[in-house]
């Protein structure tokens, strides 16, 4: 019998003790002056670049806008870019023609360049996502 409760108790203790990874736990206790590795903080900096760009870009590329891509006009619609195929008058009563040329409403005309964006409400942002002031 006490053979017995002594092999239960070594089966136990070795099965307690094996590192088999699934539950692997490590705690480590530090100061106020946490220090990361430079690959920690590498991976960290480029997991919120990334949530960044994705976050710039979508609110960029909401329906309606509208951008001079590869010499054409396009406009994001249910997501994607599809070819403008008539001009487009904004809410601030400017006016987007299918050749990239923007009308305001005093008359003044200026063309987008590659990149160049507007959106539906009239605000031009240049390639980079930068609001651009309007020529007056």
């Amino acid at each position: 019998m006490k053979k017995i409760i002594s092999i239960v108790a070594m089966a136990a203790f070795i099965i307690s003790c094996s590192d088999n990874g699934s539950s692997k736990v490590e705690t480590t206790s530090t100061d106020s002056s946490n220090t990361m590795t430079s690959d920690a903080m590498a991976d960290t900096a480029m997991k919120m670049d990334n949530s960044m760009a994705t976050m710039d870009t979508s609110a960029m590329t909401k329906d309606s806008m509208m951008v001079m891509k590869e010499g054409k006009m396009m406009m994001m619609k249910d997501g994607k870019w599809v070819k403008m195929e008539k001009t487009v008058m904004c809410t601030d009563s400017c006016k987007v023609t299918t050749k990239g040329e923007v009308i305001m409403k005093d008359g003044k005309k200026m063309m987008l360049k590659e990149g160049e964006m507007i959106t539906k409400e009239g605000h031009m942002m240049d390639k980079d996502g930068k609001m651009m002031d309007m020529p007056m």
